[in-house]
């Protein structure tokens, strides 16, 4: 599960990056100021949501999870399409990969096997 909270953290580092960045690229308080810093906090939550669904390990959360990580890969590939440049090819790697640990994770949790969870909790 380290992998999972570390490509959660990664979302949740450009997430804050991109919504610290607002004032760089859009000067002033505007609608597309407004829009910019709206996405990078949806990427936040985005990351928090996958913590939290991993760490409590209901399932209705990682169903839950797992439908804003399929949404968000959605963004991410009409994003890349609008928008070919390396950032917006790292971030759906990164959706990719979260979408692909919240399956895993949601695999985990139905077949009840959470030792390797309450092992790390441990640490």
């Amino acid at each position: 599960m380290r992998l999972f909270y570390k490509i959660a953290s990664y979302l949740l580092l450009i997430g804050v990056i991109h919504t610290a960045l607002t004032p760089v690229f859009y000067p002033g308080f505007t609608l597309e100021a407004l829009w910019f810093a709206g996405t990078g906090l949806a990427l936040v939550f985005l990351a928090l949501l996958n913590i939290t669904a991993e760490r409590l390990m209901a399932s209705w959360v990682l169903d839950l999870c797992l439908v804003a990580n399929l949404a968000g890969t959605i963004f991410g590939i009409l994003i890349v399409m609008l928008l070919p440049e390396i950032q917006a090819y790292l971030s759906l790697g990164i959706f990719l990969a979260v979408t692909a640990g919240a399956f895993g994770v949601r695999r985990l949790a139905s077949t009840g096997n959470d030792q390797t969870t309450s092992q790390e909790s441990e640490e």
